[in-house]
């Protein structure tokens, strides 16, 4: 078993999640929608770290050029700048890193992995079709119990994850 791939999607009731699909199966996963607040906080902090390291490297460079006998002042302050950019990059880095799901090799491990996760096995789909919908992507299973699912995103990647399984999903 492998995994096909990731995209996130929008269910009927407008909720978005993480679908994750494998060779079994797939697994949805609830996610938190970026609000225009979230993205607000982001740019002020880059912004900070932008006037931080921008600051620590003028101020080197001025320092050097205005008290030209004081040569080591313009080390410590390039140094300082050169930290803060470290520190800027890592802690990037973790909040990524952080936020990447974990990998797993088939959907039922996945789902068993992960709380809050839905998994729907490939032996409870009867047909799948892939269709667009304006400028999204809509993939609409009818599962073998229950009532169909509706999968919509504006990443053609869903329409690619689907494919192989439209109209019928491979036989096990």
């Amino acid at each position: 078993m492998s995994s096909r791939g990731w995209v996130s999607v929008r269910d009927g009731a407008d909720r978005w999640s993480l679908l994750t699909v494998y060779d079994d199966g797939w697994c949805t996963a609830p996610v938190d929608v970026p609000t225009s607040a979230d993205t607000r906080r982001r740019l002020r902090a880059f912004l900070a770290w932008t006037a931080a390291v921008g600051g620590l490297f003028a101020a080197a460079v001025g320092i050097g050029f205005l008290l030209p006998g004081v040569t080591w002042l313009p080390w410590v302050l390039l140094a300082a700048s050169v930290a803060a950019l470290a520190v800027a990059a890592l802690r990037a880095a973790r909040r990524r890193a952080a936020r990447r799901s974990p990998v797993f090799g088939s959907s039922a491990e996945h789902a068993a992995g992960v709380a809050g996760t839905t998994r729907v096995a490939l032996d409870a789909v009867r047909a799948v079709a892939v269709q667009r919908d304006g400028a999204e992507e809509v993939v609409t299973v009818a599962l073998r119990r229950g009532e169909p699912v509706v999968y919509r995103s504006p990443d053609r990647t869903l329409g690619r994850l689907f494919d192989p399984w439209s109209p019928v999903p491979p036989s096990r």
